[in-house]
């Protein structure tokens, strides 16, 4: 299951397997497992195959979950991890409701309907990581939020490869509606509406990044700087998005090996000032309005 793990996330979570050289080396092998458990997840989705309905395999994940089927293949090692690092397995099923969701032709109307998506699939993986980081309870909602803001950066990075998909994650009240399809073959007018709710989107995912990083220094300091980069390598997408005057239909933009090397580099010096002014920031609590209701904290 390890080397399974291991694989997954160095060809899928690259930004992810960067940031695993600065943890130890148990923390970053169980980090790589609860990817691998994600990562099944989200490719029962993408991936259909023929002749399975992949509504009923996460549905039946999610039985699984809740009776602790452990000789269940699709999650029995996440149940393990559940009890080794005490990961409510509750959030796993938040994670395969946010999937399920991706089965049908996606539509999201409103910004708190992008929220409730982007905790779902993303800022419960920031939950079920911090036990793993050994992040004590104060710091969960700061992981939910670094979550989300990953997750905003990913619609932001795929806004037309979803679309090919029948996937709209920018709510429709910024877009005036505008159809997948739309956006796939837009016209000029409709190119700079889509332009506008990226930028819209990044400035959005911004303050969650702010919030996520200002939990960080609660984390035991041998995991600190590895989670600070993975959001600064993350956020970088946005950055790059940003001075490509969010030019979407070009594709999709990723951050090369030297400029993570660079970040990285910086980041040594801001983890470092984050450690000389360490103090308390109260979290900014509007930012979990829409999805108070889903949050389950111990």
């Amino acid at each position: 299951m390890q080397s399974q793990a291991n694989a997954a996330l160095k060809k899928h979570g690259k930004s992810f397997n960067f940031a695993r050289f600065f943890l130890d080396e148990e923390t970053g092998s169980a980090a790589a497992r609860l990817y691998y458990f994600c990562r099944q997840i989200d490719d029962i989705a993408d991936e259909l195959q023929p002749n399975i309905d992949p509504s009923i395999t996460l549905n039946k994940a999610i039985e699984a979950i809740s009776k602790k089927q452990y000789t269940n293949p699709l999650v029995g090692d996440f149940l393990l991890l559940c009890d080794e690092y005490q990961i409510q397995p509750a959030w796993g099923i938040q994670l395969i409701k946010g999937v399920l969701s991706d089965l049908s032709d996606v539509k999201l109307t409103t910004q708190d309907e992008l929220i409730t998506y982007a905790f779902q699939v993303a800022g419960v993986v920031g939950l079920m990581m911090t036990p793993i980081l050994g992040g004590p309870i104060h710091s969960y909602k700061y992981a939910i939020d670094l979550g989300i803001a990953m997750q905003l950066t990913n619609i932001a990075r795929d806004v037309l490869e979803d679309a090919t998909m029948h996937r709209r994650y920018i709510p429709g009240e910024w877009l005036d509606d505008l159809t997948a399809k739309q956006i796939v073959t837009p016209s000029q007018q409709q190119k700079s509406k889509v332009q506008l709710a990226i930028k819209r989107l990044l400035a959005l995912a911004d303050q969650y990044y702010e919030s996520g990083f200002s939990g960080i220094m609660m984390l035991p300091k041998n995991h600190q700087l590895g989670i600070l980069v993975a959001g600064k390598v993350y956020r970088q997408i946005g950055i790059k998005i940003t001075k490509q005057n969010y030019t979407y239909w070009q594709g999709r933009t990723v951050v090369s090996s030297s400029t993570k090397l660079l970040l990285a580099s910086r980041c040594l010096w801001e983890h470092h000032l984050l450690r000389v002014k360490n103090h308390h920031i109260e979290h900014a609590e509007q930012l979990h309005l829409p999805i108070k209701h889903l949050i389950n904290l111990p």
